[in-house]
């Protein structure tokens, strides 16, 4: 059985961060969170964690968080502020 990652898509095609593009991911942490503290909800917990990690990828490789970063600055081109991108993805993967 061979397992590899999905493919990258272009960095051209990513949206804007906002808070409803990382909504799901924080809700399903959230509740993860509440599963923790509850008894008996290891199945529950165990059957939450793929979602998890499949929306992690998706906010790290979809979102351009660049932009927003640019934009609290005031600054109207992204270019000096695309390593938050890779920032990103590298502390949301990192954290799931």
């Amino acid at each position: 059985m061979s397992f590899s990652l999905p493919h990258f898509p272009d960095p051209a095609h990513r949206q804007p961060a906002s808070l409803s593009a990382v909504a799901p991911l924080l809700l399903s942490v959230y509740t993860q969170a509440v599963l923790a503290i509850l008894p008996n909800t290891f199945k529950l917990k165990l059957a939450l964690l793929p979602f998890i990690l499949w929306q992690s990828w998706s906010c790290a490789v979809g979102l351009n968080l660049s932009m927003v970063v640019a934009r609290w600055q005031g600054v109207d081109n992204d270019e000096r502020y695309r390593f938050w991108n890779v920032e990103f993805a590298v502390s949301t993967i990192s954290c799931a």
